[in-house]
C-alpha cells in the first residue's frame, strides 16, 4: 500500500522534480513578500502612521499612506529571506514615494529574530546609482544600503509636514 502512495503522489521524472521545486521557490518568494508588507504595515500603525496595504498581486505600492491634508506617500515593499541582493525591477523615482527593503538574514522562519530594515527615498537609488544590473534584472546590493538602515524618519517626517 505505500509503495502505490508513493507511485501515485511522489514525482519520478526530473522534470517533475524541477517543477515542484520552481512552485516551492514561488510560493516562498510570494509568502516573504506578503508576510513583510504586513510586518511593515504593522510598524507603521505602531508608529502612529495611518497606513493601507494595496491588494493584487502586480503592482508597484504596497501601502499607500495618507496624510492629514488629504495627500499620500506610498511605499514599495522589497524582501528577501537571504542575505544579499534584492530585485528592483519595477521601481521608478517618484517624489513621496519610499522603498523599504526588509532583508531576513536566512532567518525568516525564526520569528525571534527580526530582519533588517532599509527605507530609501525612491529617487536615491536612481541619483545615488543604488542599482546594479544583473542579468536581466535591476538589483540592489545589502552593502549599498548601510546609510539607510532603520531610517524611518524620511518616512515619519514627511508623514507629519
Amino acid at each position: 500500500m505505500l509503495q502505490l502512495a508513493k507511485e501515485l503522489f511522489l514525482p519520478t521524472h526530473d522534470k517533475d522534480i524541477a517543477m515542484e521545486n520552481k512552485k516551492t521557490t514561488r510560493a516562498n518568494s510570494f509568502n516573504t513578500g506578503i508576510a513583510s508588507e504586513y510586518l511593515i504595515l504593522s510598524l507603521l500603525y505602531r508608529k502612529g502612521v495611518e497606513a493601507y496595504l494595496s491588494q493584487g498581486n502586480k503592482k508597484s505600492i504596497d501601502i499607500r499612506i495618507i496624510k492629514s491634508d488629504g495627500t499620500s506617500i506610498s511605499v514599495d515593499v522589497k524582501s528577501v529571506r537571504g542575505y544579499s541582493s534584492l530585485v528592483v525591477n519595477n521601481v521608478k523615482a517618484n517624489e513621496n514615494h519610499y522603498i523599504v527593503f526588509v532583508i531576513y538574514n536566512g532567518k525568516f522562519e525564526q520569528l525571534k529574530e527580526l530582519p533588517d530594515f532599509y527605507i530609501v527615498p525612491s529617487k536615491d537609488l536612481f541619483e545615488l546609482e543604488l542599482m546594479s544590473s544583473f542579468k536581466n534584472e535591476k538589483r540592489v546590493m545589502k552593502g549599498k544600503l548601510e546609510n539607510y538602515k532603520n531610517e524611518w524618519g524620511y518616512i515619519i517626517e514627511n508623514y507629519n509636514e
